[in-house]
């Protein structure tokens, strides 16, 4: 049922983007394509995760592949929403804007319409395509609020992420309590250009966390894809729902992380 009313959801979407497409009138969810370096990132978090992702799949194909049913596939479908950093919202108003129009997961014009008590945005959308599918003038307060509503969405998507994120540190940290002390093995997804810090990819518990390590063992020298030890230790408590490392990265509040090859 909850997969019917998700293709339901999408449908609705569609037809609210072309809607209001057709009567210059709207706002739009568009998200770019997703750059080479964020798919190649992907990949080596899933390998880490024991997931596998044949080079010839394409990654449309390797997401319907997965089953959240699988705890490994659904750490692995969390991170494929790396891929949808820089989306955001386009609103327009008589004149279509240049540039991207569609989001690029879905590979069509988009637009937010079926939750309208917990996204504002869909209020300005569901009374936009009421008006325009009626033929009725399209309120003031709707339009008004178009030119200022991508950023307020903006706004809103970081208090949410911020929090959301916190939730995840903490849920890291619990269940990482009981195992200070271990090593873990990991695969290095990313690395800093700048400071040689590497995001780490922990298979079993499923984390991803950021570690720094000494100048003969940095993660710029080991390189992306490389598989680093990691040790387990306990770290001060924190009063909010993360500890920030001394060069601002988050890691899980009450656990800190260091090479266990570190100098």
């Amino acid at each position: 049922m909850e997969a019917w009313n998700a293709q339901i959801s999408l449908l609705t979407g569609f037809a609210a983007a072309r809607t209001m497409l057709d009567g210059r009138v709207g706002i739009l969810r568009t998200l770019p394509p997703a750059e080479k370096w964020s798919i190649d990132k992907l990949r080596r978090s899933v390998r880490a995760l024991g997931v596998e992702w044949p080079k010839a799949m394409s990654y449309p194909d390797f997401v319907r592949s997965l089953s959240p049913e699988v705890p490994a596939q659904l750490a692995a479908l969390t991170k494929c929403t790396m891929l949808f950093r820089g989306a955001g919202y386009v609103a327009f108003d008589h004149e279509l804007p240049e540039g991207n129009l569609e989001h690029a997961a879905l590979a069509a014009p988009y637009a937010h319409a079926t939750a309208p008590l917990r996204r504002l945005v869909d209020r300005y959308v569901l009374e936009i395509c009421h008006s325009l599918l009626n033929s009725l003038p399209v309120p003031d307060w709707a339009v008004a609020g178009l030119s200022v509503l991508p950023e307020e969405m903006a706004e809103s998507s970081r208090s949410a992420n911020a929090y959301e994120r916190g939730v995840v540190d903490l849920a890291e940290a619990l269940v990482l309590s009981t195992r200070v002390g271990e090593v873990f093995d990991g695969v290095i997804t990313d690395v800093n250009p700048k400071n040689g810090a590497g995001t780490v990819q922990i298979a079993d518990p499923a984390v991803e966390l950021r570690v720094e390590a000494g100048p003969r063992t940095s993660a710029r020298r080991s390189g992306s894809g490389s598989t680093p030890s990691i040790w387990l230790r306990a770290g001060p408590r924190s009063r909010g729902p993360t500890d920030r490392s001394e060069a601002g990265r988050r890691v899980p509040r009450g656990v800190r992380w260091c090479r266990a090859d570190r100098e």
